[in-house]
């Protein structure tokens, strides 16, 4: 959390605040509207900032706040829930609130699915700006792209190269990153497979956060600009996940009998 500030006062006034565009989520444990502004005043205290530019509800689940721990457990190891008791709606009544007292400047969501988004878009007074979800070629999310388009929320993809795996897997097994059809076509535009696969997200109209600690690969990432991928080379990437089809982030936090977050 220092880390922004720090780099602030380093750069001797060379990077201002403004110049940033700074990010952080609601956690779980604090959907109950009387601790959404607490939550925020926490998160701004430890990055030492005055307000965040965009502030997402992280998932669209709510445990009870019974406990330091971030995955709230009953004695029994289940996930405390506020089930019943807090809705998605009751949620964002509380983040409108923030925008108000300028703690924030816009608010959104993350990992929602349409549905869910409807219930807020029911009662918002501010409407979500953005819905921040896993999404890459082998989980291309055509439904929510087209609903997000259509009501005019952005889509943001993270997770975008799918460079992820479970302990008994390769990435090299797994992920888009070494999928012979992308291998192909970015030796056939002299690109990376990553700068392929962001340039896909790009011409979805999405936004996309790969992360990377490697400034060359940083780099490489940016440089995705100053090409474009062709009708055929789009649709063949659109294509993976029916032979691909993986969700790497999915977690099973809902009740016992209960599914996944996600369907799929």
């Amino acid at each position: 959390g220092n880390g922004i500030h720090e780099a602030l006062e380093l750069s001797q006034g060379k990077i201002k605040r403004e110049d940033l565009f700074i990010t952080t989520k609601l956690w779980n444990q604090h959907h109950v509207p009387e601790d959404v502004q607490w939550a925020i005043r926490d998160s701004l205290k430890k990055l030492r900032l005055d307000y965040v530019d965009l502030y997402l509800i992280h998932w669209p689940i709510a445990f009870k706040n019974m406990t330091e721990n971030v995955w709230s457990q009953n004695e029994d190891k289940t996930v405390r829930y506020y089930a019943e008791d807090v809705t998605i709606a009751d949620t964002w009544k509380a983040m409108e609130n923030l925008v108000d007292l300028k703690l924030v400047r816009s608010i959104g969501l993350s990992n929602f699915k349409p549905l869910q988004i409807d219930e807020i878009l029911k009662i918002a007074r501010i409407k979500p700006v953005v819905n921040q979800v896993e999404l890459h070629p082998y989980l291309n999310q055509e439904e929510l792209r087209q609903y997000s388009k259509k009501e005019n929320i952005i889509l943001t993809s993270y997770c975008p190269l799918a460079n992820l795996k479970r302990p008994n897997e390769r990435e090299e097994d797994v992920s888009p990153l070494y999928n012979p059809i992308i291998e192909q076509i970015a030796k056939s535009i002299n690109r990376t497979t990553p700068q392929v696969i962001i340039r896909w997200h790009l011409q979805h109209g999405l936004t996309v956060i790969p992360k990377t600690v490697t400034p060359q690969r940083l780099y490489e990432n940016s440089q995705v600009f100053d090409f474009n991928l062709s009708d055929d080379q789009m649709h063949l990437i659109d294509q993976l996940e029916k032979t691909h089809h993986r969700r790497f982030v999915n977690p099973s936090i809902l009740p016992p009998g209960d599914k996944h977050v996600f369907d799929d």
